[in-house]
């Protein structure tokens, strides 16, 4: 399987190893999963779901709202998801991303990791209910009667 990225998803991988600061997006249904992994005493690694932001400059800013203590990240790893978030496992991509977060030694991240998953994987499931009940969506065209 491709997952969106033809053959690429591995290449994905090594720029994961390197980040400390990573966001996925998921498009569908405009949510991220921010993930920050740089420490500091008194500042453990973070883990987020948050909307998803209109450019990566709003998204480092966001990060050192949050993060006063440290530095503004100088880049960010981006990674728009356009499957389904369980994809995100069996790509291989999510244990990349629990990985990076568990060299942290942090373990409260890890769940934090954990519950963010849950999160997202709620929240898609709440869009795709509300796209099959016509919630918030509007028919382009109806079958005649």
């Amino acid at each position: 399987m491709d997952f969106g990225y033809g053959n690429g998803v591995h290449g994905v991988f090594k720029f994961i190893e390197n980040a400390e600061v990573m966001a996925v997006f998921f498009p569908k249904f405009g949510q991220s999963v921010v993930i920050d992994v740089r420490v500091k005493e008194g500042e453990p690694p973070l883990v987020r779901v948050l909307p998803m932001a209109r450019s990566i400059a709003d998204r480092l800013r966001t990060i050192k709202r949050m993060r006063p203590a440290l530095p503004r990240p100088q880049d960010i790893l981006a990674i728009p998801w356009v499957g389904y978030v369980g994809a995100l496992k069996t790509s291989g991509l999510w244990a990349k991303v629990v990985a990076r977060i568990e060299a942290t030694d942090y373990p409260d991240a890890i769940t934090a990791a954990e519950k963010a998953f849950d999160e997202l994987v709620r929240m898609e499931r709440r869009e795709l209910a509300q796209l099959i009940m016509g919630e918030q969506y509007e028919t382009l065209w109806a079958r005649q009667r």
